[in-house]
């Protein structure tokens, strides 16, 4: 009798424990199943992770040898106020890159050019100061690329080099080198305003949109948001007023631009290009002083 009622209780506990287990299945139910993939597909994630389409944005894409160089030759423009056809504040243009490839044992003329612009200060020339501004490498490496892909072509005298960039410059600058009464008649806009039309605005009264254009091409190498080879452009205009009794701020630039010798601020060296009067006409100069006065 024992037996029985003990088989009986046992019965009665395993269909309890059943009936529970069949009741757990609509909890179940409403439990949020794990999200999963088909097998053999990864999350899009990962696929982004291992270097899919964002590479284009890292310069993954070749480019065009001609457009590498055409990019160059915009990104060599404030290079060419200290790097001209002959050497000035630093080493010519012409022939630099025959020069670099044989300046360091081991360096191709792209490698040497590569280092000379982004750690200027590892191989200064003999003769030259060690004033290259350290910031290029800002420039990233596809801009890098072109500037150094520039530099081979035009000194190797590559066809794809518009041969038109200096030429047009150098045609710009006859016209006032042809007028005696370039800088004489600066002086005459002072003492008698009625003189014709470009004459007679002063130096404050340039567009300062179009200086910013040629400050941008011909100046910011050297003159940057801080003092660099050349005093920080920031706070120029105000500076200027100051800097010699009796000539008006835009006095004071005019001639620091055509004849910086004349006022070489203590702690900087005398090495900007003497011949921006020879290279940019008056109202060009006056548009660039206009432009600094808004500094």
């Amino acid at each position: 009798m024992f037996k029985r009622t003990w088989m009986i209780l046992a019965v009665v506990l395993l269909m309890g424990i059943l009936i529970s287990a069949c009741e757990g299945g609509d909890l179940a139910k409403d439990l949020t199943p794990i999200p999963t993939l088909p097998k053999g597909e990864e999350p899009t994630l990962v696929t982004s992770l291992q270097g899919g389409a964002a590479t284009e944005g890292d310069g993954g894409a070749e480019i065009d040898p001609a457009e590498l160089v055409a990019m160059g030759e915009q990104e060599f423009v404030p290079c060419q106020s200290c790097h001209g056809v002959e050497d000035g504040v630093g080493p010519a243009f012409t022939g630099m890159a025959e020069r670099a490839a044989t300046r360091v044992d081991g360096m191709s003329a792209e490698e040497y050019l590569h280092e000379s612009i982004v750690n200027p200060s590892a191989f200064v020339v003999e003769g030259f100061q060690n004033i290259m501004p350290p910031n290029y490498s800002s420039l990233g490496d596809t801009k890098l690329n072109a500037l150094v892909a520039y530099i081979v072509a035009e000194s190797s005298g590559e066809t794809v080099v518009e041969p038109t960039a200096e030429p047009t410059e150098a045609e710009a600058t006859e016209e006032p080198t042809e007028e005696p009464t370039a800088e004489p008649t600066a002086e005459a806009t002072e003492a008698a305003p009625t003189e014709e039309a470009d004459s007679e605005t002063p130096a404050a009264e340039g567009d300062a949109a179009a200086g910013q254009e040629i400050f941008v091409s011909k100046c910011a190498a050297c003159h940057g948001e801080t003092d660099g080879a050349g005093p920080a452009l920031v706070g120029m205009g105000e500076r200027a007023a100051e800097r010699v009794e009796g000539l008006s701020a835009a006095e004071y630039l005019h001639q620091s631009i055509v004849q910086p010798g004349e006022f070489t601020v203590d702690g900087f060296a005398n090495i900007m290009p003497p011949n921006y009067g020879d290279q940019l006409s008056e109202t060009d100069i006056n548009n660039l002083v206009a432009y600094l006065l808004t500094q």
